[in-house]
């Protein structure tokens, strides 16, 4: 379980409307800036707490989300998971318009993103970009009046809108507005603000396996969804990614061989790889080998049973374990989760014949078999069932 971060500074039009939301890298509470070692790893970090973790609405509403690029995310389009209709990408002053990078910012445009240059002052720098841009930000603070307006008119000619940041007085937002500036940002209107929540963190060993696997271009659908379910957070994240807006499915998805089928090999790769860059582990292998055991037990009892949706039972039996992953209550958990009623319910009141394969795979797990039952199955039936899943746990364990 670990802390997460998003900060965000609000962005206004010319009536102090918000008409964005600037996303900043936060490695931690306390300090609004944060040091950015790596910012292939901030940028991927930002876009998980964002639309998995946390949830565009919460840090954003309605609103437009400006974001940062890093050159990794720029050169390689197909990376970027998000709404496109949501976000402005932003391209730092310190990008070169080379090749790749151009005809990455092209895609982005077909995709439907919009596209904002950070800073470009010289008409050098952002005349390769300027066809592909919506909006262009320009730094006020410090500036000269005569030299904020040279700077405005020399971006006239072109369908920009233009952007003023770090604004600190009402005198510098009036004077902003009188030159055409369109968008205004700095510590005059707000200052950035900290969205936190907490995430459950993937096995390390489980994300580089996974990168491993969707480097392999004969990776089959079972293959890949085979081993996200070996990982209750894996299959957490996947889950809430895949009922989130970024997948563009209109359809509610309760397990991962779904997921993986629905939203394709190439997104879930897109996904993985982004996982891999930002995670790293915090929770004992214990509790994710006992997740494997449930899981294996209630879908054992669906096959011995020749029951519907076996794939169901084992999702039910893994996320029976997400209040210990996430420490937070199970009911709280499951809200963020658009899961089948019925599999809310066997979670929550084990009702229901998932529900009734959850209780009895705990009775057996506390040892507990006088009160064990499920279907037809007998004890000798439901005893062989739990050891093989305690076999099938071990060894996914030790091959990871």
């Amino acid at each position: 379980m670990s802390d997460i971060f998003v900060g965000r500074q609000p962005i206004f039009d010319s009536k102090m409307q918000v008409f964005a939301y600037e996303l900043l890298f936060r490695a931690e509470a306390g300090p609004l800036e944060s040091t950015i070692k790596d910012g292939d790893s901030a940028t991927s970090q930002i876009i998980l707490n964002t639309f998995v973790n946390l949830g565009l609405e919460k840090i954003v509403g309605q609103h437009k989300a400006f974001l940062k690029l890093s050159r990794k995310f720029l050169s390689d389009p197909e990376l970027l998971v998000a709404p496109p209709d949501r976000i402005v990408l932003e391209v730092l002053q310190d990008v070169e318009p080379e090749d790749n990078i151009i005809a990455a910012l092209q895609s982005f445009k077909q995709q439907g993103y919009s596209i904002a240059l950070d800073n470009f002052i010289d008409p050098n720098d952002f005349e390769p970009f300027i066809e592909l841009t919506d909006i262009v930000k320009l730094d006020v603070l410090n500036k000269e009046p005569e030299e904020l307006a040279a700077h405005a008119e020399r971006f006239r000619p072109y369908n920009v809108k233009l952007l003023a940041e770090k604004i600190e007085t009402y005198d510098q937002f009036e004077s902003m507005k009188e030159l055409g500036f369109d968008y205004f940002q700095g510590y005059f209107f707000a200052k950035p603000t900290l969205i936190e929540g907490k995430s459950i963190t993937p096995n390390q060993l489980n994300l580089l396996k996974l990168v491993a696997t969707i480097n392999n271009p004969e990776v089959e659908v079972e293959e890949l969804s085979n081993i996200i379910s070996t990982d209750v957070s894996l299959s957490h994240k996947v889950l809430k990614f895949i009922n989130s807006p970024l997948s563009g499915l209109r359809t509610e998805v309760d397990s991962i061989q779904q997921a993986v089928v629905l939203v394709g090999l190439k997104t879930i790769k897109n996904w993985i790889m982004l996982m891999a860059l930002a995670h790293g582990s915090n929770k004992p292998q214990e509790l994710s080998t006992m997740a494997l055991i449930r899981a294996r037990c209630c879908e054992l009892m669906a096959h011995q049973c020749d029951l519907p949706k076996p794939e169901g039972f084992f999702t039910v039996g893994l996320f029976s374990v997400l209040d210990a992953m996430m420490d937070r209550p199970l009911e709280e958990v499951l809200a963020e989760l658009p899961l089948a009623s019925e599999s809310k319910t066997a979670l929550l009141d084990h009702t229901g014949l998932f529900g009734e394969a959850l209780s009895s795979t705990l009775s057996m797990e506390r040892n507990d078999f006088g009160l064990t039952g499920f279907a037809d199955l007998n004890l000798i039936q439901l005893s062989d069932i739990y050891h093989d899943a305690i076999h099938w746990a071990d060894e996914r364990v030790n091959q990871l």
